[in-house]
């Protein structure tokens, strides 16, 4: 038995005659009703009886058609596979990204692309912002969001955001009643506060000294995540990347825009290398309509 023989027998099992059949493989009927003996020979079935000058199929020829079919959806899903793989790579996109945009907006952008991909396989990796331009820079990843300006050779990057920071507060604080916080507003209260490691750290002490709310923060930590976790629990009060307000649960947590002005930023990063995986292309126009519809002040 081949392939011949079977894709034979399943045509004329499709068009139900051995001329049509012929005509669609580009051959005899002589031809076709000889691939068609062959394998019945081979498999030891009947797989057609003749009546008045037309074909029928037996049981036997019906059963075993039945299994020729799910073995030929199983070819056409291949050659689907590698259609994919020639127009969009290897069917897996890797991401790197650092913990605010790993936490809250880029899962949301991965459940859309999901959906419109659900054959390819997504990698989202949280990491520093050192391991983010290192593994860019090597190719170790097809696409990578930092939140410091990159610097690393061999890596290509845009801006993907500019944001105000938010005042965070536990939503029964007394100052949740106001429209806008003031750093001198924030004189006396326990402060969670980005670590040294965050850029925006010096620009909130800059902020804050002048207006006299300058007091060591009762907690330091590099995540916005981690801050709105703190402020729900009523451990005291932060400046946070509005993308680290994504799924907060309001009656919890409250966010008022913050004076003066500290501007959280965001930056795409990818390998400068003359062609990339096709599916981070298609990744970041997701991305880029999810940020815009975040601008907007849509739910994401």
């Amino acid at each position: 038995m081949n392939l011949r023989q079977v894709e034979a027998f399943r045509l004329v099992m499709l068009r139900g005659s051995m001329t049509a059949a012929a005509e669609e493989l580009g051959t005899s009927q002589p031809s076709i009703s000889r691939l068609i003996a062959e394998l019945e020979a081979a498999t030891g079935l009947t797989l057609f009886v003749r009546n008045g000058g037309r074909i029928h199929a037996t049981d036997a020829g019906s059963a075993f058609y039945r299994e020729v079919d799910r073995s030929f959806v199983g070819l056409e899903k291949l050659q689907h596979s590698a259609r994919e793989i020639l127009e969009l790579g290897s069917g897996r996109l890797r991401i790197v990204a650092a913990p605010v945009l790993a936490l809250s907006f880029l899962p949301a952008v991965i459940a859309c692309f999901a959906d419109a991909h659900p054959r390819v396989a997504v990698s989202l990796e949280m990491r520093s912002e050192s391991t983010i331009q290192r593994w860019v820079s090597s190719g170790h990843c097809d696409v990578g969001f930092a939140t410091t300006t990159p610097d690393a050779f061999g890596v290509m990057s845009e801006e993907l955001y500019e944001l105000a920071g938010l005042c965070a507060l536990p939503a029964r604080h007394a100052l949740a009643a106001r429209t806008r916080i003031r750093a001198a507003d924030l004189r006396g209260e326990r402060l969670i506060l980005p670590s040294y490691a965050d850029d925006t750290r010096a620009a909130l002490d800059r902020a804050l000294r002048p207006a006299g709310a300058d007091q060591v923060p009762a907690i330091e930590t590099p995540y916005g995540a981690t801050i709105c976790a703190l402020v729900t629990r009523g451990a005291g009060v932060g400046i946070v990347n509005p993308l680290a307000t994504v799924d907060a649960d309001p009656t919890r947590i409250v966010f008022r825009p913050f004076a003066p002005t500290i501007w959280f930023r965001g930056f795409t990063l990818y390998p400068q290398t003359p062609r990339g995986n096709p599916l981070a292309g298609e990744f970041l126009e997701l991305v880029g309509e999810q940020m815009a519809a975040l601008r907007r002040g849509a739910h994401i």
